[in-house]
């Protein structure tokens, strides 16, 4: 555990507690047997301005120092009050990032030396709020009352198999049947807001905690915003950290193809995200629930992404684009629309020649899926062999119901 203080100088950085924090993490990563989680309350007003220009290489050397531990452990941060200057530099290194709400600011400067150069006009209080930073971008994943709701957040993440803050699910029954269908108990749900056409979960299948990533079934707005990508790189970084594998069921239209969303940059989001994807080094599977439409199809971890196994559920539907729109799109060619039509005709509901193709490994029903969690949990690390055969049957075994008792009732959607 790192705890800045501000009622010490301010919290700042000096010469000394940078070198103390420097060698505290060296020591935990370069001498420890098993390095431990990285538990880091962040609250400063920056680098100590009475300690001049030769602060800047101690104090910036907490950062490739905070990166290097943080990329073979956890880190999770926490910001209360201030966090200015260097602060959220390294408050943001954390695989998965709180701040107090109510009373705490995030900026690379304080209120005096924005109102010196921008004026009086600026709303510092309200700009540099937490709450809105977690609003407009990703820096803050979620908003707690107070030190004592992040250390109970950080307790049910460091051990999954006892959750502190379950998850309601009463207003998405869809999603919570799907999750019941598998799941021992109630899953922890990570970064709440940012999107609605994303939920993250942390859950236990047979004691083994897993992560999720899941569109709400049947909800129409499902388009994948830069937001949503966000979402998405968030619990990508957090599960890597936590070595867990990780299963993402998708029912989307597409990515939003809007210009407020190209202004955003989403196609570099959607590289960055699917540069994650391939490279998740834990195990992972996809899991089709509803609609897979063009690049959206890669968050759903495809075979050629590094996913164990590609499967769907009967009834979902795959496509370029949506049927009735590439027809829509082709009118003013009859010999295009003609070529499309025979094409569609042969891409039948059931899937076979995605099945053929090896694109997708099964067509489950949903009393299924548990027996397919199960084999991920079996063997998380086994990268698939390309060019192996998809079996043509179900892969789900005998006997794989939920936790012990029979499978739940799932809805048909």
């Amino acid at each position: 555990i790192a705890w800045s203080d501000f009622r010490v100088n301010a919290g700042c950085y000096s010469h000394a507690n940078s070198r103390r924090f420097s060698a505290f993490l060296r020591h935990l990563r370069l001498e420890a047997d098993e390095a431990p989680p990285l538990l880091y309350v962040v609250s400063s007003a920056g680098l100590s301005l009475m300690q001049g220009r030769a602060l800047f290489s101690d104090a910036f050397q907490l950062w490739p120092e905070l990166l290097a531990y943080s990329r073979e452990h956890l880190v999770l941060t926490c910001a209360v009050g201030k966090c200015l200057g260097l602060a959220p530099l390294l408050y943001g290194l954390g695989h998965y990032r709180m701040a107090g709400a109510g009373r705490t600011h995030l900026n690379l400067t304080g209120p005096e030396v924005i109102k010196l150069f921008f004026g009086e006009g600026v709303d510092f209080a309200r700009q540099a709020a937490a709450e809105a930073i977690h609003e407009r971008n990703d820096l803050v994943h979620e908003l707690v009352p107070s030190v004592e709701a992040a250390f109970e957040r950080w307790k049910g993440l460091l051990a999954p198999q006892s959750p502190t803050q379950p998850a309601s699910l009463e207003a998405d029954p869809k999603t919570a049947a799907l999750l019941g269908s598998f799941l021992d108990g109630a899953p922890q749900e990570l970064v709440p807001g940012w999107c609605a056409s994303l939920r993250l979960f942390l859950g236990t299948r047979r004691g083994r905690p897993l992560g999720i990533f899941i569109n709400p079934p049947r909800r129409s707005n499902n388009l994948i915003t830069v937001r949503t990508l966000e979402k998405y790189a968030a619990g990508l970084d957090l599960f890597s950290a936590m070595r867990l594998p990780i299963v993402s069921f998708l029912d989307s239209p597409g990515v939003d193809p809007r210009f407020d969303q190209s202004d955003a940059n989403n196609i570099r989001k959607m590289l960055w995200v699917g540069e994650k994807i391939i490279h998740y080094p834990h195990g992972s599977m996809g899991v089709v629930i509803g609609r897979c439409f063009g690049g959206a199809s890669t968050l759903g971890i495809p075979k050629i992404f590094g996913g164990r196994r590609a499967l769907a559920l009967r009834g979902s539907a795959f496509g370029v684009m949506q049927n009735g729109i590439i027809d829509q799109v082709l009118r003013q060619s009859p010999r295009l629309r003609e070529q499309w039509r025979r094409t569609a005709a042969v891409q039948g509901p059931g899937l076979e020649d995605l099945l053929e193709s090896g694109t997708l490994d099964a067509v489950i029903d949903p009393h299924e899926l548990p027996g397919e969690i199960d084999r991920l949990l079996a063997h998380p690390d086994v990268p698939p062999r390309l060019g192996e055969p998809a079996p043509r049957a179900a892969g789900a075994a005998a006997g794989y119901d939920h936790a012990g008792g029979e499978a739940l009732p799932f809805p048909a959607w």
